[in-house]
C-alpha cells in the first residue's frame, strides 16, 4: 500500500498539550501528569515552548539519584533544546527526526512559532499500523517496547 503524499504531522498529532513551567517543582508537574494521565509535559516560558519533562526524566533524574521532587525544579531536569517540527512536516521527516535524536516526541510549530500540538511515537506507529492493516495487538506492543 502506497503512502499517501499528503500525509503530515498536523494529521495524526494530538491538539491538547498539557504544560508546565521551568520553576514549578517536579512534584507539581508529576501531579499534573498522573492527574492528566500522561508522560509527558512541555515547558512554557513567556517566549515559548523550551523544553520537555517526560516521567523518565523524573525517574532518571530525581527518583534515581534520591532527590526531593518536592524541592527540584522541572527546569533543571528539562530536556532542553526542545526538538521541534513544523505542523506539514511529513511523517517520514518527523519519525526520522525522533530517531536521529533519539527522542520520542516532538512538539508541533505553527509557522508563527506558537505551539500546536505533540506528536508521539506512538502517534506514529498507530498511523503506520492503520496505513498497513496492522492490528491492535502490534500497536500496543510496539508502543511499550521502543526503547
Amino acid at each position: 500500500m502506497a503512502v499517501a503524499a499528503e500525509a503530515t504531522v498536523k494529521n495524526i498529532m494530538i491538539e491538547l498539550v498539557h504544560t508546565t513551567r521551568g520553576e514549578a517543582t517536579v512534584l507539581d508537574a508529576a501531579s499534573v501528569m498522573l492527574e492528566k494521565d500522561v508522560s509527558c509535559l512541555v515547558v512554557m516560558e513567556k517566549e515559548g515552548p523550551v523544553g520537555m519533562i517526560t516521567q523518565r526524566d523524573i525517574l532518571r533524574k530525581v527518583t534515581v539519584a534520591h532527590l526531593d521532587p518536592g524541592k527540584v525544579r522541572v527546569k533543571d531536569i528539562m530536556s532542553a533544546p526542545l526538538i521541534v517540527t513544523s505542523m506539514d512536516s511529513s511523517i517520514g521527516d518527523a519519525a526520522r527526526k525522533m530517531i536521529v535524536n533519539e527522542i520520542k516526541r516532538l512538539v508541533v510549530l505553527r509557522e508563527d512559532g506558537t505551539m500546536l500540538g505533540l506528536v508521539t511515537m506512538t502517534d506514529l506507529v498507530r498511523w503506520l499500523a492503520k496505513e498497513k492493516e496492522l492490528s491492535d495487538t502490534l500497536i500496543n506492543y510496539l508502543k511499550y517496547d521502543i526503547p
